[in-house]
């Protein structure tokens, strides 16, 4: 598939991950949808967009909710008249140790990273035409386990990508997942590792786009050290991003 001229939804695109693959989609010649809750973002997104000679809309609304995400279609299609790409990339993080994780916490992340993922691949589906794709953004977490909630949301994803996949082939659609290791984004602000930025990943779902097929892993080298972490025993500090703590009695609710 070309980008130019193609409709493409972008969840999340208020910051992150999101706003660098709005900037870099709409700078090869795609029309990008722009659906985030901080509104004040997306519009200062979207205005740089268009001060490029590009094409944005601004869509404001919740992952989580159906009548956001149905709003979302139906703006999409009375602005551009068709939607043919569907980036679901919208995510939360968790806390690092379950005892010391909030309950409210515990549930958002379930929600948005895959409830709204599924929510958002739902109502973009009847609208896709032979060829459309539909990426999600999974994460190197989704393939060995390294920090609770967040993990157990992504292997999640990757479960939904794959059986999606199998859903919609007699439909000509392509699935695919994108999985980044450790991006330099807000959610991984606090972290002192050296990191790529977000136009890595941007890059990657480009060619997600361009040339569709079941899983990218971005940037190259955590292909490796995923297939190392599957091995039963093996240390993997470097997959890690601090020690736990130790499990005590008490639960923070």
């Amino acid at each position: 598939m070309n980008i130019k001229d193609r409709v493409i939804v972008i969840t999340g695109a208020s910051s992150g991950i999101g706003a660098a693959t709005a900037r870099h989609l709409a700078a090869q010649g795609a029309k990008v949808v722009l659906f985030a809750r901080r509104e004040a973002q997306l519009q200062e997104l979207a205005a740089d967009i268009r001060e490029q000679g590009g094409h944005a809309l601004v869509v404001v609304g919740d992952v989580t909710q159906s009548h956001d995400v149905r709003r979302l279609m139906q703006e999409t299609l009375a602005t551009f008249g068709k939607l043919e790409v569907l980036v679901n990339n919208a995510g939360t993080g968790g806390g690092l140790n379950l005892c010391d994780t909030r309950d409210e916490l515990l549930r958002q992340v379930l929600e948005v990273n895959v409830l709204g993922c599924a929510l958002c691949a739902k109502y973009a589906l009847p609208h896709l035409p032979p060829g459309g794709v539909i990426v999600n953004i999974g994460s190197v977490a989704g393939e060995v386990a390294t920090v609770g909630m967040y993990t157990a949301s992504k292997f999640a994803v990757r479960g939904f990508n794959d059986a999606l996949r199998r859903e919609v082939k007699g439909r000509g659609l392509h699935v695919v997942l994108v999985a980044p290791g450790f991006i330099r984004t807000e959610m991984t602000a606090g972290l002192r590792y050296a990191m790529p930025g977000p136009d890595i990943v941007a890059r990657a779902i480009e060619k997600a786009i361009r040339s569709p097929r079941r899983k990218i892993v971005v940037p190259w080298w955590y292909r490796p050290l995923m297939y190392l972490g599957k091995i039963p025993r093996l240390p993997m500090p470097f997959l890690a991003t601090r020690r736990h703590k130790p499990v005590t009695a008490t639960a923070t609710a």
